[in-house]
């Protein structure tokens, strides 16, 4: 058993621990390094992205081909030590004319610390795809913006907030927008809603109207606006 001396000890050395743990923490500096990708992608082609850790931003614009700017960020102590750390991401855009997909690659997870360094590894995307081709989107823990897309729209984000730009209301057939734990806000004409707190859905259905918008948010937000309104 230990002496009260030794826990008092203990407690005494506990804040100066704590700012030795936070000063470890604060040396990390961030390093970043870009890549770019590009792949042919036809009109009512799917763009399937696939992706972990890192914030995405998507537009859609005239050309037939995916434009894909990857940011990877990694914290370490010095440039040389982050170097290594960029080989362990890998960025893989793949597939062709109907269908593209924009992958990451993490380094295998090990069985007694599974998450090790995965905090120091992020990969940012900024995406042009073509306007009237679909997205079908995977992101862990990462926030995301979409804007003028108006092909089918399915997203699932399992920590972060989404916004998404509606071209056209009128065009809009279909919009399901749902998060276990935060917040679905609308903004738009016929749809101006806002909820906050547990499944919290927002639905809509126009028969005349022909794109459809799916997102699942597990922890997080959705907003759902028109540029310009």
């Amino acid at each position: 058993m230990r002496s009260k001396a030794c826990i008092k000890l203990e407690k005494s050395l506990l804040p100066f621990l704590l700012a030795f743990c936070f000063a470890q923490a604060a040396h990390a500096d961030e390093f970043s390094q870009i890549s770019h990708y590009s792949a042919r992608l036809f009109a009512s082609g799917t763009l399937v992205i696939d992706v972990r850790v890192g914030d995405l931003h998507i537009e859609g614009w005239d050309e037939p081909r995916v434009e894909v700017e990857a940011e990877k960020v990694v914290r370490a102590k010095s440039e040389a030590k982050a170097k290594p750390l960029y080989d362990q991401l890998r960025v893989r855009l793949e597939g062709g004319d109907k269908e593209v997909r924009l992958i990451t690659l993490y380094p295998p997870r090990s069985l007694l610390r599974p998450f090790r360094n995965e905090s120091k590894l992020t990969v940012n995307f900024r995406v042009r795809m073509p306007y009237d081709s679909n997205l079908r989107l995977k992101c862990v823990d990462g926030d995301v913006r979409v804007a003028g897309i108006v092909g089918r729209v399915e997203m699932r984000v399992n920590y972060g907030d989404v916004e998404i730009d509606v071209p056209s209301v009128y065009d809009l057939r279909s919009l399901r927008a749902h998060t276990v734990l935060g917040y679905v806000q609308s903004d738009l004409s016929g749809l101006d809603q806002d909820a906050a707190g547990l499944q919290k859905t927002i639905a809509y259905w126009n028969e005349g109207g022909r794109q459809d918008i799916d997102i699942r948010v597990r922890m997080g937000g959705v907003f759902i606006y028109r540029e310009g309104d």
